[in-house]
């Protein structure tokens, strides 16, 4: 049977309620209920809770070891009084940010490993792990005796303390995250940084190792009894001033807070600046620092220093990680264009500014821990704090006086009931597979409380008026990682193509701990291999869309352990504006995507390989792919120039960037259609001369009446002409019509909706007039020199659609020759359209209005596609929230987050359209009181007869708002008074009491 463990073997038994009232009021149930039945042990309570209660934001936590104990304590917050066993929130848990502190050298000593690592696991496997890299680099195990405080460690070099300590924090760092709490931020002090970049994953294991040691080594030659170091309690300016009164030689060392900086010097200089800062009543310490770190004496170590790094580091630069890592260095973040051979000669040589990475990291952590066995930075780090208005949290890790790992539980109490998210199935022991305990008889309710929780039902139409749609526009970008977070090493089985980078990704997997598997073996992750020579021609594009269909349509199900399905194209996507897609390729990664909406439990992801992969080196491109199919919650990936772009969807302006295309001669093919007549009607608005609309059948009967209206909206000429385009003759025919006056706009409007498996016949109609057709009428048709081309692509191309592989791949193509026409000079775009209204395709239709598109206004939708010609675009109109809900659904999240972020602004911070906007809300005169409005809004939002009975103190999520009325609800805030209110705060547990306070604050 599982149970709840604390790391200090204590029980863990958790009391919350959504007020204080209600924890004493739990802790009184529960205590009776002990009373009443004594064979219940803290084991069974603990599991009890865990399993039937979930975490509310007033929390108490008792710490229980024996079942006296338990009831003492458990009395004791009944009566809300301070217990040794009980850690208590000091109000609502919030969504806290952790950040792991690791400090710098100073308070090292022999033996400060060894509690921990007999204690702990966690942390004796990632010492065990660092000191033998250690060992087998360097060929001894000095740092790892010094740790444990073997027999005469005491004596061991600088060579061997600073790798020591980089491991004991390592391994404090460890216990954290195996307790639960991971970090969203690192922040290193001097050579704390190391360690800081290890847990971020900037830094490989080896390269830390081989850091700290060459470091520890050179500063060697500089340390002597002749330099010291000390801390004094005072400012920069201060500090100068009294260097600047002494003649012996010091400067300053570290800043690390606006009271408390560090020199380093002569130690007879040190020892008189110690004396003159003690004689004016200022705190000084001197340091265990042997040697004057972050002066200039440093400068010597620069060459043979940068020197061994260059030999010793595989990779010149930082890793990109998901954990964002801040270093004294430079005061700021540490990120992947910087060099690490010249940021660790820097990290010795500069002087530290702990204070500016603190400042730096403030904006990402909201919960300061220092990984250290013993807190040195703790006053520190709340000085530099200390001015800002948020609530920031210090915590510890443990005393240097502890003798077991209770005062480590002790912070990691204080962390977890603070943190409204904090993972407390972290604490359970025992296999996932344990059958669980029967549930404890007549055990006590949840204290409710008894005010009203929950918003009555209203008429939707009492507030909420209907708001015809816009259509916005998309482009494509794809932008470099600078952050991400890799995968554990995974498990792959390959198929497809069977080249040399097959071959090389086979060989060098085990490199990354990742393993490729036979066929017999049951993989984590499939990769689809495409080959590295896509096709270049329109007929070659077709053959690669047939040869992945029949791939997948005779593709085994997965097994029951894939979590991810990647496909790897060549050149499908164009990163830079200069490249030229290959369109089969393209076409596969269109189909792909919609695919996945038949596994939406195994993420769908596709990586593209740069166009030369064919005649890059297999080893080398196999490490970049390896590396790319570890990258977390990224959908769609291109490498380039070795490095991993992400795509990215962002909203522009649809006024017009370019000329209007010339109207004179119109050739719309699919102009019989229903989108081919919607432009043919704005053509004629617009006042073209001449209209030819080409389809399959030409004038039918129920044809003549449009055409009729249609001509009788001014001059234009319009003629119907019956040609199949995937007729070379037929095209032939058509294209003597324009040998005296050349095409001016062609329009590519055929459209071919194919439900079908994925075979050849089905790949061969839905490209036929789509792709060959088009490729055949570009060929063969005369064009004015300045011919403008718009080719009619579909949003299903970039989203996918449910039994539309084969429609969202023919789209696909479309955008790729798009690409490769513009590199021929031509003037051409490619338009993945939303909905048009669709009357004889109802399937269709209720398919995409169910993914939240909403029928475009064709006028608006036509001038925002032809707008700029520069490049691809998307032109939709949608209900936007539901939109968002689909793509985080399908796992789209990550390439549609900039336009959310744009398109969810209220209007008057919106540059671009807003479509649909919420309810109208008219403003209307500003009560004196800001928590009035924002409960009357609250109340319009959610439909209620009144929100003035509803607990201020309640969540707003337990009131039952949900994300769209969160959004409807800042929205509305927004348009009364002014102020703004994160969607984001409201979801992670604000109530209406601290929407309110966020409101007040925010009046500037």
């Amino acid at each position: 049977m599982s149970s709840h463990r604390l790391p200090d073997g204590t029980v863990p038994v958790l009391l919350s309620s959504d007020t204080a009232a209600g924890v004493r009021a739990e802790a009184a149930a529960i205590r009776t209920y002990l009373v009443e039945h004594p064979r219940v042990t803290p084991d069974r309570l603990a599991d009890m809770l865990f399993r039937t209660r979930p975490a509310r934001r007033y929390r108490a936590l008792v710490m229980a070891t024996e079942r006296t104990q338990l009831l003492d304590a458990l009395h004791a917050v009944m009566d809300d009084v301070p217990h040794d066993a009980v850690v208590r929130s000091d109000g609502p848990a919030s969504v806290r940010r952790v950040g792991f502190v690791f400090p710098g050298q100073g308070s090292q000593h022999p033996g400060m490993g060894r509690l921990y690592y007999d204690l702990s696991p966690d942390y004796r496997s990632v010492v065990d792990e660092y000191a033998a890299l250690h060992e087998d680099r360097f060929g001894h195990d000095r740092p790892l005796r010094y740790l444990l405080g073997a027999p005469d460690s005491a004596a061991e070099t600088l060579a061997d303390v600073q790798p020591a300590r980089m491991f004991h924090m390592l391994g404090l760092a460890a216990m954290w995250r195996a307790a639960g709490v991971s970090p969203a931020a690192t922040i290193g002090h001097s050579q704390g940084e190391l360690a800081a970049c290890a847990v971020a994953g900037t830094v490989t294991p080896r390269q830390a190792v081989l850091v700290v040691t060459h470091r520890a080594v050179l500063a060697e030659r500089v340390a002597s009894g002749d330099y010291a170091m000390a801390v004094i309690g005072t400012d920069r300016e201060s500090c100068e001033a009294m260097l600047a009164r002494h003649s012996g030689w010091a400067e300053i060392a570290v800043v690390n807070s606006p009271q408390l900086v560090a020199v380093a010097g002569e130690r007879a200089t040190i020892a008189d600046l110690i004396a003159v800062a003690t004689e004016q009543d200022r705190f000084a310490k001197e340091i265990q620092v042997a040697y004057p770190a972050h002066t200039s004496v440093m400068t010597e170590l620069r060459t043979d220093f940068e020197r061994v790094l260059t030999d010793e580091l595989a990779d010149a630069t930082f890793a990109p990680s998901e954990i964002g890592c801040y270093g004294a260095t430079l005061g700021a973040a540490v990120t992947p264009e910087l060099s690490q051979r010249e940021y660790w000669y820097r990290n010795l040589r500069n002087r530290v500014r702990f204070d500016r990475a603190i400042a730096a990291a403030a904006d990402a952590v909201d919960t300061f821990i220092e990984i250290a066995e013993h807190p040195t930075l703790q006053v520190v780090l709340q000085e530099n704090l200390a001015s800002s208005a948020h609530a920031f949290r210090v915590v510890g890790t443990s005393l240097r006086t502890a003798t077991g790992l209770g005062e480590f539980t002790r912070n990691l109490a204080e962390v977890a009931v603070h943190d409204l998210h904090y993972p407390w199935a972290a604490l359970r022991t025992g296999a996932p597979t344990d059958t669980p305990a029967l549930p404890l008889c007549d055990f006590p309710p949840t204290v409710l409380n008894p005010k009203k929780l929950w918003a009555s039902y209203r008429s939707m139409q009492d507030d909420i008026a209907e708001v015809e749609a816009s259509p916005v526009r998309l482009v494509e970008e794809w932008t470099a990682l600078s952050r991400r977070s890799p995968a554990e090493p995974r498990r792959l089985l390959l198929t497809g193509s069977a080249d040399e980078l097959a071959i090389a990704l086979a060989e060098r997997a085990p490199r990354y701990g990742a393993e490729v598997l036979d066929g017999n073996s049951d993989p984590d992750t499939v990769a689809l291999l495409l080959p590295t020579t896509p096709a270049a021609d329109m007929a070659g594009a077709v053959a690669e869309l047939a040869d992945f269909a029949a791939t997948m349509d005779r593709r085994p199900a997965f097994a029951s352990g894939v979590t991810e399905c990647w496909l790897v194209t060549t050149g499908a996507e164009t990163v830079a504006p200069t490249e030229v897609a290959a369109s089969g390729h393209s076409a596969a990664a269109a189909a792909f995507r919609s695919l996945a909406l038949d596994h939406l439990g195994i993420a769908f992801r596709h990586l593209d390989l740069p166009p030369d992969a064919a005649a890059l080196d297999p080893k080398s491109l196999a490490d970049r792919v390896i590396d790319a199919l570890h990258v977390v919650d990224e959908p769609e990936l291109a490498l380039r120039g070795g490095k991993p772009y992400a795509k990215r969807l962002r909203v522009v302006e649809s006024d017009s960037a370019a000329p209007a295309p010339n109207l004179d001669e119109i050739l719309i093919v699919g102009g019989t259609g229903h989108v081919g007549l919607r432009f043919c009607e704005q053509f004629c608005r617009d006042g073209a001369q001449r209209i030819t609309l080409v389809g399959r059948r030409g004038e039918s009967p129920e044809f003549t009446e449009r055409l009729r209206t249609l001509r009788a909206l001014g001059s234009t000429e319009i003629e119907v002409v019956a040609c199949d385009i995937t007729d070379a003759a037929a095209v032939a025919e058509l294209a003597e019509r324009y040998c005296a006056h050349p095409v001016d706009l062609v329009v590519h409007a055929a459209v071919s909706y194919v439900w079908s498996e994925l075979d050849a016949a089905a790949v061969a109609a839905s490209t036929g007039a789509k792709v060959l057709g088009l490729d055949t009428v570009l060929r063969t048709v005369p064009l004015a020199e300045h011919a403008t081309v718009l080719l009619c692509s579909s949003f299903v191309a970039t989203l996918g659609g449910r039994d539309q592989a084969l429609y969202a791949g023919a789209n696909r193509i479309l955008d790729a020759l798009a690409t490769r026409l513009r590199a021929e000079g031509r003037d051409c775009v490619a338009v993945q359209w939303g909905l048009w209204e669709l009357p004889h395709h109802a399937e269709m239709e209720s398919r995409i209005t169910g993914a939240g598109l909403l029928p475009m206004p064709p006028a608006q939708a036509i001038a925002a596609g032809l707008a700029d010609r520069s490049r691809n675009s998307v032109v939709l109109a949608a209900d936007w929230r539901r939109l968002r809900e689909v793509c985080e659904t399908i796992g789209l999240a990550p390439v549609f987050a900039p336009a959310w972020d744009q398109l969810t602004r209220p209007a008057s911070e919106s540059e671009v359209p807003q479509a649909p906007a919420p309810a109208t809300i008219a403003a209307p005169q500003l009560p004196a009181s800001i928590a009035e409005v924002v409960r009357r809004e609250l109340d319009r939002v959610m439909l209620g007869d009144g929100v003035e009975a509803i607990d201020g103190s309640i969540p707003l999520v337990a009131l039952g708002i949900d994300s769209l009325q969160a959004l409807d609800l800042r929205t509305r805030i927004k348009a009364t008074l002014n102020r703004e209110v994160p969607v984001t705060t409201i979801l992670r547990g604000a109530s209406l009491d601290e929407v309110v306070q966020l409101v007040s604050e925010n009046q500037g």
